[in-house]
């Protein structure tokens, strides 16, 4: 389980947003999913901020074991009886983990539950079923993959446009950090129940606000995830994603890098095309870009 804490400048606008996005607005600038509970925290800042990225252990134990690997890479840690808080030394973003439940399974796909033809598209509210990853740019990945793999333990999946893909569970990535010139959201991506709901969900939240589209429909290379991105009011994006490919994954390797394999794209085909929108934020497309050619 993975939720984020952010500030942003215009907290009415945003909270406003992700109301439209399906998420459940529980006490004001606290957004809940259907499987994940309360995943989202807005508060009012100056400028856009990431507070804190909250992912849940199994037990204290682990707390202990993350304590330890810690303070082994050098990163000093607050501990508590059930969490642990550090600050990972280049974004400056405070990681807590804590222990809680598991989430549930995600539900399977969904589909038409009989044959009358009023049920055969889905029209009614979209609500995502979890955050599934957050994506962060920083301005030394390699330094801050460190924090995350030797120090939380996390799983490298791939590289991609010069970031690595972690994870802590079998989704293809749960945090993601791309090289930036400062630390800044780049996206959340929010897991819905197949690819009709992300087509539905970016239809709905474009057809009023065109200027929200970002990139989509399309289907990433690494992840094989179906995507749809749209430009929140504080300058990060907001993702449907949907992959079936998540619930093949059998245990902690099966997204393990093969050696000696090809790079993938970043998308196998997406409409429009990387390069004709401004999914990269301004800050960010010259040393993504740089670090795509290498």
């Amino acid at each position: 389980m993975i939720s984020l804490t952010r500030r942003v400048p215009d907290l009415d606008a945003t909270r406003e947003f992700y109301r439209q996005f399906g998420l459940q607005e529980t006490s004001p600038g606290t957004f809940a999913t259907t499987v994940g509970g309360e995943q989202l925290f807005l508060l009012a800042g100056e400028i856009p901020q990431v507070v804190e990225i909250h992912i849940g252990v199994d037990a204290a134990t682990d707390l202990d074991q993350v304590a330890a690997r810690l303070k082994a890479f050098g990163v000093a840690a607050e501990r508590a009886a059930t969490s642990l808080k550090a600050v990972e030394p280049v974004s400056g973003v405070a990681v807590r983990l804590s222990v809680a439940p598991r989430l549930p399974k995600d539900p399977p796909p969904s589909a038409p539950s009989s044959v009358e033809r009023t049920e055969l598209v889905r029209r009614g509210p979209l609500v995502p079923l979890r955050l599934g990853h957050v994506v962060l740019g920083c301005t030394d990945v390699e330094r801050a993959k460190g924090f995350f793999i030797e120090g939380i333990g996390m799983r490298l999946s791939d590289y991609v446009i010069g970031g690595p893909f972690m994870r802590f569970e079998t989704d293809h990535h749960n945090i993601v950090l791309l090289p930036a010139p400062m630390t800044l959201l780049h996206h959340t991506a929010w897991k819905v129940r197949n690819v009709d709901e992300v087509g539905y969900g970016g239809s709905q939240m474009i057809e009023n606000h065109p200027e929200r589209h970002a990139w989509g429909l399309g289907r990433h290379g690494a992840s094989a995830n179906y995507f749809w991105y749209l430009k929140d009011p504080a300058g990060a994006f907001a993702e449907y994603y949907y992959s079936e490919m998540d619930d093949l994954a059998d245990g902690p390797y099966f997204w393990d890098p093969v050696p000696g394999t090809d790079d993938l794209p970043v998308a196998v085909w997406a409409s429009p095309a990387l390069e004709e929108r401004p999914l990269i934020p301004e800050a960010m497309r010259a040393p993504l870009l740089a670090a795509n050619e290498q």
